[in-house]
């Protein structure tokens, strides 16, 4: 086999191209290196943290990312994601449906060291009102109100928090609540026996649940975009003051998500934007001191996005733009010359303009072959990705139809292959 360069428009850049080993199953580039680019290492004030694309998956940047540490009220981006599956797919309720407060949530909700909004044992309150003061001011208790909206009770909630953690391959979290409180501070709903047990995460897990929410339910922007709501009378304001107005200034536009504050965790904070037309996800984990109006995280966050932008940029290639060839048989045409059915977009160091990229066939190839027909699989070799996604790229498909060779030409072109 040999590397196929396609030299395209003047204005468009020369592509490095794949060849295949139909035989074995296996692709290779030749005569190029297969350059594994690791993400951007970070240097922030924070012990764990990470940049993630949140379409494909991404990792662009990170620091001691796989390190568990308390995720504090980040935990509540879980408990959001279970509500809108609950809404729309399991159809347990609605928006507007209602929930009963139970006597131990709303005595977590009087807590004078927690944040919250004050619930009345009994009383009645519209999920969505329990969601957006769970998400924007962090209020423990309606994240927990939520839970036993879904489960029935805080123990079958917490069940179905690491049985959804599990579905994303994140299975070296500890969870114990529905909020991230402390097992102390949740009175008779404590999980297990130990006063102290707490919610940890590692920054790559909760990048993976970030990415899934904003990616399965891009509606929750939505809410944590506000900068305040009204709580049946109660006004509410967002705990991220990296929000257009809020009272840390930034060139980003940040739309979320959520921050969280313990004695352990210190500071935490989940963030997303879009930039260069991307979604994207950063999480600082265990940064500043403990003081939820200290604005350390925020700074931070901001300090992470300047040191990886400045050092990536998004390369995005049409569909059509990679070729390889592969050897078919029994066509006019010796060779198929196979291309990215979809665009490709990946972040590459700022000095590397296109991604070296592997083809996969999977079959060996005999005419007549149409064009537009399944070839394989096209894969990034240059990024690295979360384990709830891969490295695919796009279906590679025909470029061009390859007609059969008429049965005499057959036999003439396997004497002249004699020679």
């Amino acid at each position: 086999m040999k590397m196929i360069h396609k030299d395209m428009q003047p204005q468009r850049i020369k592509l490095l191209l794949a060849s295949l080993l139909i035989m074995t199953g296996l692709a290779v580039v030749l005569d190029q290196p297969i350059i594994h680019a690791d993400p951007v290492t970070t240097n922030i004030d924070a012990k764990g943290a990470i940049v993630v694309d949140a379409e494909s998956g991404q990792i662009i940047a990170q620091q001691n990312m796989n390190k568990v540490l308390p995720a504090a009220s980040t935990s509540k981006l879980i408990t959001a994601y279970l509500v809108n599956k609950a809404i729309s797919k399991d159809n347990l309720f609605d928006w507007d449906s209602v929930t009963k407060i139970s006597k131990n949530v709303a005595k977590v909700s009087i807590e004078p060291e927690l944040t919250n909004v004050p619930l009345a044992p009994g009383r009645v309150y519209s999920v969505q009102k329990l969601y957006q003061a769970a998400l924007l001011g962090s209020a423990n208790a309606a994240a927990m109100a939520l839970g036993d909206a879904i489960s029935g009770n805080q123990h079958a909630y917490i069940q179905q928090m690491k049985q959804q953690l599990g579905m994303w391959g994140i299975d070296n979290a500890t969870i114990n609540s529905a909020a991230g409180l402390l097992n102390s501070q949740v009175y008779s709903d404590a999980v297990g026996s130990n006063p102290n047990t707490e919610n940890l995460l590692s920054p790559k897990d909760m990048a993976i649940i970030a990415t899934h929410l904003v990616d399965d339910y891009p509606n929750v922007i939505q809410t944590t975009a506000l900068p305040n709501i009204d709580f049946y009378g109660t006004n509410v304001a967002s705990t991220d003051a990296l929000l257009p107005g809020g009272s840390v200034k930034t060139k980003y536009q940040f739309d979320g998500l959520k921050t969280g504050t313990s004695i352990k965790a210190h500071q935490n904070f989940v963030g997303t934007l879009k930039y260069d037309n991307r979604r994207l996800i950063t999480v600082v984990f265990g940064t500043g001191p403990v003081d939820g109006e200290n604005p350390t995280r925020f700074y931070q966050t901001i300090k992470l996005l300047d040191q990886t932008l400045s050092k990536v940029h998004f390369v995005k290639l049409d569909a059509g733009a990679i070729t390889a060839q592969t050897p078919i048989k029994d066509g006019q045409d010796k060779t198929l010359i196979v291309t990215n059915q979809q665009p490709i977009g990946v972040w590459l160091p700022r000095t590397q303009q296109t991604p070296k990229v592997t083809i996969t066939a999977n079959k060996e190839f005999a005419a007549p072959v149409k064009k537009g027909e399944a070839a394989g699989m096209v894969k990034i070799n240059d990024a690295t990705y979360l384990s709830s996604h891969d490295d695919f790229a796009s279906v590679a498909v025909a470029q061009h139809p390859v007609k059969k060779l008429g049965f005499f030409a057959q036999i003439w072109r396997n004497f002249l292959d004699l020679f």
